[in-house]
């Protein structure tokens, strides 16, 4: 180890880097990944002086790479520089080295708070041998808006519509939708985000105990720039106030049509809010055929709103770990108030 160094990385680097990805994940994985380097690397609103990549080197001879994605963090009562780490990989020769460990480090020791989400086992194993605070996983909520559909996913064409009848009744008990609170709130398609978004985070903030900054120039990059997914933005008012958003797409999934609920904010305790917009998001997603809605939700008052929108809770295979410089560690304690989606990090990509 005494020959390996960790540096930021330099355009010199990019080729190599390259070439290193597809020896280790497969060309098509790496050509994707170039396709969105730009985007994700380049254009990131909270990059201070270029990308956030960390490589590990031996003399000449690259040995791995961990990238990140830098993000403001409302953290307890003040925004932190921070970042996700996401993609992370060591050249096959220079495993059981200590390689990974040292880029982990290095990562987490540039920022006050590092953040690990979607973890793979071996990712989360070193995760937890270097310390990080384990906070996952973030729960997963389910609804089933099609249950013919469904059943016959899972049964196939013949025992699938004879079951779907069954699958319906029970879920009108187990997942009943329960009277809407959103009374006052109206919501309706954007293209964009305004200044009115800066105004919302500024407000909103304050009723979460971690969450990362939602300002129009973040959700302009992460929803609307985006080369590789389409959303469907959604904003919610008061009369001519601005109260909150949602993000959402569909996708077709080994022959069901699914609908993710990528994101939606609100203060925390504007139940209204929150459940006009998921409750509009629904009706959308039944006027276009969308089977099975799925939700990722850490904060304890959307899971509330998810619930009484007839959502259940399943197991997650979402890892959440964190890191905390110094004495930040104030919002470990408070975890329900903590505000992460899969939009967060890179796991809608």
């Amino acid at each position: 180890m005494a020959s390996v160094v960790v540096e930021r990385r330099g355009p010199k680097d990019d080729e190599e880097l390259f070439r290193l990805y597809g020896d280790v994940f497969g060309t098509p994985l790496a050509d994707s990944s170039r396709g969105r380097w730009r985007w994700q690397y380049l254009d990131n609103p909270a990059n201070a002086d270029g990308p956030e990549i960390w490589i590990a080197r031996d003399g000449e001879a690259l040995l791995g790479q961990y990238a990140s994605m830098p993000v403001r963090l409302w953290w307890g009562d003040a925004e932190l520089r921070s970042s996700w780490g996401m993609d992370v990989f060591v050249n096959a020769a220079a495993r059981g080295r200590g390689v990974g460990a040292l880029l982990f480090t290095t990562w987490s020791d540039n920022v006050e708070v590092a953040l690990g989400l979607g973890l793979t086992p071996s990712s989360y194993g070193l995760f937890k041998k270097l310390r990080y605070d384990d906070v996952g996983p973030i729960p997963f909520y389910q609804k089933v808006l099609d249950a013919r559909a469904v059943a016959t996913r899972r049964l196939g064409k013949t025992f699938g519509p004879f079951v779907a009848p069954a699958l319906r009744a029970a879920l009108a008990v187990v997942a009943r939708e329960r009277a809407p609170v959103s009374r006052g709130v109206n919501v309706s398609r954007v293209s964009s985000f305004g200044a009115e978004y800066d105004a919302l985070w500024d407000k909103a903030r304050v009723s979460y105990a971690m969450c990362v900054r939602r300002d129009a120039a973040y959700l302009n990059w992460k929803y609307v720039a985006v080369p590789h997914r389409g959303y469907d933005l959604l904003e919610a008012r008061r009369g001519e106030t601005l109260v909150g958003f949602a993000v959402a797409r569909q996708e077709d999934y080994r022959g069901t049509r699914l609908g993710w609920i990528v994101d939606v904010f609100a203060h925390a305790e504007d139940d209204g809010a929150q459940d006009a917009l998921v409750s509009s998001i629904l009706a959308e997603f039944r006027a276009t055929g969308v089977a099975r809605v799925q939700c990722f939700a850490m904060n304890r008052s959307l899971g509330r709103v998810l619930r009484r929108r007839g959502f259940l809770a399943g197991g997650s295979p979402m890892q959440f770990c964190v890191r905390a410089r110094g004495s930040a560690r104030a919002p470990l304690a408070d975890l329900e108030r903590w505000h992460v989606v899969f939009g967060d990090s890179d796991m809608d990509r």
